[in-house]
Formats: C-alpha cells, structure tokens, sequence
C-alpha cells in the first residue's frame, strides 16, 4: 500500500508542474487578449483620427476651391470695372503740354486746336472741359474736353495725332513745348500704357498705341496686333 502511494505520488510531481505551466499560458493568453484588445481601441482611435483628419482636408479641399472661385470673380470684377470706368471717358479727349495761364479760356484753347488740325469744335459740341489735377507742377495740369458725341472725339483725336509736331506756340504762347492730344484713358490703363512702352523698348516691338481707348501693341509692320487689357497681356511681349 505504502509503495502505491509512493509510486501515485511520483506520478502526481508532474502534474503539478504541467497545472503551474497551464497557469502560465493562461496569464499569457490574457496579457494577449488585452494587448489586443488595447490594439483594437487604437485601431479605433486611429480609424476615427483619420476620419476627422479626411474630414478636415475635405473641408480645406472645398475651402481653396472656393477661395480660387472668389478670385476668378473678384478679377473679372475688377475687369469689368475698369472696363466701365474707362467706358465712362470714351467721349472724353485728354489735352496735355498747354500752360496754365490766369483767366484762360479754355473753350478757346481748343477752339485754337482745332484750326490748327483743321477739325472744327463747335462750343455746343462740348459737353464740360476743365483743368484736372496733377501730381505734377500746376503748371502741367491737363484738360479734360467731355464731348457729346464719340464720333466727333475721334475724329478730334485722330486729326491732332496727324499733327505730331503741334506745339503751344501754334496756339499763341511763348513756349515751344508740345501739345498732347489722346484718349483720356483710366489711371490703370496709363499705369497700364507705361509698362507696355517700357516692355517694348526692351523686347524690340515696333510699334504700342491707343485706338478707341483700348491698348493696342504690334511687333512689327507684318506681326498681328494684339490688346493689352490686363497685367497678364504684357507676357505676350517675349
């Protein structure tokens, strides 16, 4: 009997080492469960984050597109503006290099232009004419004829562009400078006028002029011509 339970004895020392490794594997077990359970709540978390962050490029996405829409409208906005602002003069003529004299007659001084380009005027023909402000001397301030029709403008302006070589004293003055007779064009548009000559210069176009208000460039007799509306047609002087 005794050698029984010795012999069930030494058969049980195993079992109580394979109990101690079965403990072991379950506590291994459970440590994985929750390493994958914690690496499921990541993967949540993880999904979510970059649910918001798909969200948020979305909305910046949407974002740019309309702030690409505001700006294709606000340019045409600015262009149709100038285009009205500049429609506004187009019955207007521009008359620069005549000093300011005290008590001058400024319906005379045109009236003088006239007969020297041969293009008559008629008092009743003007809608107002008056000196404008200059950033220069005031002596330089120009004048500004309104006229009621635009037919009779350019034929104005067409007649005195003939004459390149009119100048102040044809008109009973001292001086010898030129006279100036052109479109009265917008600031933007002379801003505009300025940089178109100063790129032709450079970039050896032949010719850059104003014909109804509108700017006009040419490289050459046989070239086309092209318009300059905007900042972007002066790329086309290359």
């Amino acid at each position: 009997m005794q050698a029984t339970l010795v012999n069930i004895t030494q058969q049980l020392v195993p079992l109580a080492s394979l109990i101690e490794d079965v403990k072991i594997i379950k506590l291994e077990i459970s440590n994985l469960k929750s390493s994958v359970e914690f690496a499921h709540q990541t993967a949540s978390q993880l999904s979510v984050t970059v649910k918001s962050l798909e969200s948020r490029i979305s909305q910046v996405e949407e974002h740019t597109n309309l702030i690409h829409i505001l700006g294709a409208d606000l340019k045409k906005f600015k262009e149709d503006l100038q285009d009205k602002e500049q429609w506004a003069r187009a019955n207007n003529v521009e008359i620069k290099g005549i000093p300011v004299k005290k008590s001058e007659n400024l319906y005379d001084i045109v009236d003088n232009i006239s007969k020297v380009i041969q293009c008559s005027i008629r008092k009743e023909d003007i809608n107002y004419i008056a000196r404008v402000p200059s950033l220069k001397a005031e002596s330089q301030k120009s004048i500004i004829m309104a006229l009621n029709n635009r037919y009779c403008k350019e034929e104005f302006v067409a007649a005195a562009r003939k004459h390149k070589e009119l100048k102040v004293s044809q008109l009973g003055y001292a001086d010898e400078g030129h006279v100036y007779v052109n479109d009265h064009l917008t600031l933007f548009n002379k801003a505009l006028l300025k940089k178109a000559k100063d790129l032709a210069k450079t970039k050896n176009f032949k010719y850059v002029w104003i014909k109804h208000c509108k700017i006009l460039a040419r490289k050459s007799d046989t070239s086309p011509t092209f318009r300059i509306k905007s900042e972007k047609d002066l790329l086309k002087f290359s």
